[in-house]
């Protein structure tokens, strides 16, 4: 019920109306496993655009730097240790123990925790020697993804387009193909997050066993309201019995630039993808969806050639158009 029944107009309480719970609520025996655990669970938080995505990512780097040494002997990074690789996302709850927070990239096909199979190759940015490995646990894995009714999230993602590019020419440009661009791509909305990871559950329930640890782990998914972070994570860090992670109650980027593009972006954005929101089900066969992803990547880099700089204020596209709006905003948004 909760994928059928998830379209545009839906809010959280009617999610919550929408599920079943699969045990009582005062459960004696998942109770225990909180309380008495020695394994406490990895809550994996999946950072999304316009969900309070800077201010998580923000805290686990922090975080994550603060209470593993190994993490803060790497090169420091934007992104909390771990957020974009899985390997190295793995290598991270290995040599980290004492971490019980990361961040990861929602919506990235590549992310495959909850069916991961072991290290690939690694080349020079995988921070890492061979000696260093990933197998660790077995763990039990939360998931946790953040809810945004899709109206609020398409609105406030195009808005954000706006601020950094100063103009909507692209967006209109690439919406004409009903592609993404920046915030306001269909795989970052969370149904289609959830839709990914579900898909990734399923490929690992019917996988033939591995043999290793990783067959082992523990995954569940939680969709949270993104608005209740900070309260999330304090019951849940109360609920398993570690101490939640600080900073999830800022408000990262909560004042903005005046304006956004005209409505007649938002509504074509719309008729593009209402129906695929109501139709969006269990994605299962990853290998055709990462091929589905690529396609449209080479095609928005057709239809929109990237920036390149030009010096330390400003910046134009390789097609020799200038970026409009202001030299700092521009330099942020290559």
């Amino acid at each position: 019920d909760l994928m059928t029944k998830w379209d545009r107009s839906t809010t959280f309480p009617d999610l919550i109306g929408f599920s079943t719970p699969i045990l009582p609520e005062e459960s004696s025996q998942e109770r225990k496993y909180a309380t008495q655990s020695s394994e406490k669970p990895k809550m994996i938080l999946h950072c999304l655009p316009k969900t309070a995505s800077t201010t998580l990512r923000t805290a686990c780097r922090e975080h994550i730097r603060a209470k593993c040494a190994f993490a803060k002997a790497q090169k420091r990074r934007p992104d909390p240790y771990g957020y974009r690789d899985v390997d190295i996302f793995y290598r991270a709850v290995a040599q980290c123990p004492d971490v019980h927070h990361y961040c990861v990239q929602g919506g990235d096909a590549s992310m495959t925790i909850i069916n991961y199979e072991g290290p690939q190759e690694s080349d020079d940015d995988s921070q890492n020697s061979d000696e260093e490995g990933v197998e660790s646990g077995p763990h039990h894995f939360v998931h946790l993804i953040p809810f945004r009714n899709f109206d609020e999230w398409a609105a406030s993602a195009l808005k954000q387009i706006y601020v950094i590019d100063g103009q909507c020419d692209d967006i209109d440009n690439l919406l004409e193909q009903c592609l993404g661009y920046r915030e306001l791509y269909m795989e970052l909305y969370p149904k289609s997050v959830m839709a990914l990871q579900i898909g990734m559950a399923l490929n690992r329930n019917n996988a033939v066993p591995l043999g290793n640890v990783y067959d082992a782990h523990q995954h569940h998914i939680v969709l949270y309201d993104y608005k209740q972070i900070d309260e999330i994570m304090k019951k849940m860090s109360v609920y398993f019995d570690f101490p939640p992670m600080p900073e999830t109650d800022q408000e990262a980027n909560k004042i903005r630039a005046e304006g956004t593009c005209p409505d007649k972006t938002l509504e074509r954005f719309h008729e593009c993808h209402d129906e695929t929101l109501m139709k969006m089900d269990a994605i299962v066969d990853l290998k055709k969806e990462r091929k589905r992803r690529r396609d449209d990547m080479v095609l928005m880099k057709e239809i929109r050639p990237p920036y390149k700089y030009v010096n330390s204020t400003t910046m134009e596209r390789f097609d020799g158009r200038p970026m409009r709006g202001s030299g700092s905003k521009n330099k942020l948004s290559k």
